[in-house]
C-alpha cells in the first residue's frame, strides 16, 4: 500500500492529536511489528512527560494490568489475536472495566473477512470494528472521528461482505465433511470412508449426502467433479 502525505494523512494526524490529548492509549496484539508501529506512532504524539501510551500488551493479563491506576479515558487498539486469547474476549473484558468517569473505547481489527467472526464482532461492544484487507488512512480517520464523537464505526466492507457472499460458499463444508470429500474424490466407498475415519457407515453416508446437497449435485461423481472445480479439494 502506497502512503503519501496528503489530506487524508493530515486528517488522521489531527484526529490522533485530538484523541491523545484526551485519552491514554493501549495496544493489545500478538503482532509484534504492528505493536512497534503503534508504539512509535503514539510516542510521537507527546513528550517524555506527556506520552499518551499506557503500554503495548500481547496477553490479556498484560493488557488489563496496564489499566491499573488509570483514571483517564482510554482508547484501546485490539487485534483479532493475542498470545493467550481472542481480541473479542479482551474487548469484553475492557468494556466490563469501562465506567463513565474513565470510559474505555475499543478499536477491534479483524485479520480477514470470516463471516462468523464479523458477525460476532458486530454483536460485540467494540466502538470500532475494522478489517485489515480494507484498512486505509481515510477509514482509520473516520473511525477516530467516530470515537471522538462517541459514535460507533463499522468498516463498510463488513456489511458488504456479509450481504454479498458467493452463494456457492454460503453452506461451507464442516471440517469432517472436507475429510469425507477428499476421500470421496479419491474414489473410496462409504464403507471405506467409514473405516478410514473410524466412524459408522451410516454416518459416512450422511456426510456424503450433506456434501452433495451443499454442492447441488445428485451423485458422488458429480460431487467430486464440482468440488475439484471449486478448489474445495487439492
Amino acid at each position: 500500500m502506497l502512503i503519501t502525505i496528503d489530506d487524508s494523512f493530515r486528517l488522521l494526524s489531527q484526529h490522533l492529536r485530538d484523541l491523545t490529548s484526551s485519552h491514554r492509549i493501549l495496544a493489545a496484539t500478538a503482532n509484534r511489528p504492528y505493536a512497534l508501529a503503534l508504539a512509535s506512532l503514539f510516542a510521537l504524539q507527546g513528550d517524555e512527560q506527556t506520552c499518551p501510551l499506557l503500554g503495548i500488551a500481547s496477553t490479556r493479563m498484560e493488557a488489563l494490568s496496564c489499566l491499573d491506576g488509570t483514571c483517564e479515558p482510554v482508547l484501546a487498539f485490539v487485534s483479532q489475536h493475542l498470545d493467550d486469547c481472542r481480541g473479542l474476549d479482551l474487548v469484553a473484558d475492557l468494556k466490563e472495566r469501562s465506567v463513565p468517569e474513565s470510559p474505555i473505547a475499543t478499536v477491534l481489527t479483524l485479520k480477514g473477512t470470516d463471516p462468523t467472526l464479523m458477525r460476532e464482532a458486530l454483536a460485540s461492544a467494540s466502538d470500532v470494528v475494522l478489517v485489515r484487507p480494507s484498512l486505509d488512512l481515510i477509514s482509520i480517520a473516520h473511525a477516530m472521528q467516530a470515537v471522538r464523537a462517541g459514535e460507533r464505526f463499522v468498516d463498510p466492507l463488513i456489511p458488504h461482505a456479509l450481504h454479498h457472499r458467493d452463494p456457492r460458499q454460503a453452506d461451507a463444508l464442516s471440517a469432517r465433511e472436507r475429510m469425507v470429500l477428499k476421500l470421496l474424490c479419491d474414489g473410496l466407498t462409504n464403507k471405506q470412508i467409514a473405516d478410514e475415519l473410524m466412524i459408522a457407515e451410516t454416518t459416512a453416508r450422511g456426510h456424503v449426502q450433506s456434501i452433495m446437497r451443499k454442492l447441488s449435485v445428485k451423485d458422488r461423481t458429480a460431487a467430486a467433479v464440482e468440488a475439484i472445480r471449486r478448489n474445495w479439494v487439492n
